[in-house]
């Protein structure tokens, strides 16, 4: 089976969140082929560092972060960069749609914020039914079964 690793998800695996055990549990111990697009990537890049900065060094805006960033670089958050590239090289990187038709039509539809619009139609455009994800947001896509995760 082919199952689409959402953002939420892959930052379970990397970061320590209420979901964490779960998701590394079922990554370790599952026979199922995982599947993950450029945009998850730039997502859960983007929220990582954005969750470490405000961490690890008290930066809550973006263009603070952007600023921090273009001073100093992200040695502040190597470690979660380089686990982040780790896991890319475990599963499989498929083409986000290019259809923009396709990633409005399931925003407006579903009523899904624009990152989860282009992730739930790339899984439509490449026929993947099944997601894992703890973003509740996916149970209003009716040709996704979110993977229970328990």
């Amino acid at each position: 089976m082919v199952i689409f690793l959402d953002t939420a998800f892959v930052l379970s695996l990397i970061l320590v969140t209420d979901e964490t055990e779960i998701a590394r549990k079922y990554f370790k111990e599952s026979t199922d082929s995982f599947v993950i697009s450029i945009s998850v990537y730039e997502e859960a890049f983007y929220v990582g560092v954005k969750l470490l900065a405000e961490e690890r060094l008290n930066i809550k805006g973006k263009y603070d972060l952007r600023d921090y960033i273009k001073k100093k670089g992200y040695e502040f958050a190597k470690d979660f960069l380089e686990r982040l590239h780790k896991l890319f090289e475990l599963v499989t990187l498929i083409d986000d749609t290019k259809n923009a038709i396709s990633v409005r039509n399931v925003a407006e539809k579903y009523g899904l914020l624009p990152n989860d619009a282009v992730i739930a139609a790339t899984c439509k455009h490449h026929g993947i039914n099944k997601i894992a994800t703890f973003d509740s947001d996916f149970k209003r896509v009716d040709f996704l079964e979110i993977i229970t995760l328990v």
